[in-house]
């Protein structure tokens, strides 16, 4: 474990970095609205989510004087790509029990390739601002500070919170517990950000985008599919979207303990 900094320092350092990310989040997003060309618009906001990482490893040398070993270069293409397919393939598994269920049905298929790559590349700004603050910065620390459980269960409950403003209480328990605390066990699978970042960029890309599901109780405008969704609100999560669903919740704890004992124990120890 590295030497404690003061109380002071840490708090201040969490307190002033989730602040700089979450700033960062709301400009980057407004950059995309310099431009009503959808190649363009893509461009800049793709250029807003990758400049999230570049921004943290300065701030991380600068504030902190260390390396930043979670956002080694050598590792960002083979860990965001294994990240973004997971995302793919557990979103899909997800939506593939509701539809097998029948309460997921496609009314219609509505192909623009334009607005589905706007939308790829506005997804990269939650995925990388949120995994900084939340796994980067807030996980980190507090396992640096105390140990990793400390750490799970903190990180995961405010990224639940976190969520207050557009789901239901129900929704931000599920999210903390399917997103947050599989989110923090794929960043200790490879000590790395670069995996969720791609699995949360994955995974609102195709619940909103493709599959045509509210992201965190938000509606989607353009989706790939458009569908038709009806059945038991524990089951879909409603207007919340599929995050607010039991399947959602089950599914995402099981594959963050699949993760962690896929581990080697001397990362995971508290």
């Amino acid at each position: 474990m590295n030497e404690r900094k003061p109380l002071w320092k840490w708090i201040l350092l969490i307190v002033s970095g989730t602040f700089i990310f979450l700033v960062l989040s709301q400009v980057a997003a407004a950059i995309g609205c310099l431009s009503n060309n959808f190649l363009i618009k893509s461009i800049l906001l793709l250029l807003g989510g990758c400049s999230a990482p570049v921004l943290y490893a300065v701030w991380t040398k600068i504030l902190e004087r260390r390396p930043v070993p979670e956002l080694d270069a050598r590792r960002a293409f083979r860990d965001l790509s294994a990240g973004f397919a997971v995302g793919v393939l557990f979103i899909s598994a997800v939506t593939g029990v509701l539809v097998l269920s029948g309460f997921y049905k496609v009314r219609s298929i509505d192909v623009n390739w334009m607005s589905l790559l706007m939308e790829l590349a506005f997804y990269s700004i939650p995925a990388m601002t949120e995994e900084i603050i939340f796994r980067g910065i807030i996980f980190r620390m507090v396992e640096e500070r105390f140990n990793v459980i400390a750490a799970f269960v903190v990180s995961s409950l405010i990224f639940g919170l976190m969520h207050l403003g557009s789901v239901d209480l129900w929704t931000a328990a599920a999210i903390s517990a399917e997103a947050g605390f599989m989110l923090a066990a794929a960043y200790k699978v490879r000590n790395s950000l670069w995996l969720p970042m791609g699995i949360h960029w994955a995974w609102n890309f195709m619940v909103g985008p493709v599959f045509g599901i509210p992201v965190s109780g938000l509606p989607q405008e353009y989706s790939l599919l458009v569908p038709e969704i009806s059945g038991p609100y524990v089951l879909t999560g409603g207007d919340n979207g599929i995050e607010g669903s039991l399947i959602t919740c089950i599914c995402g704890v099981l594959l963050g303990i699949a993760m962690l004992y896929m581990k080697k124990p001397e990362n995971i120890r508290a």
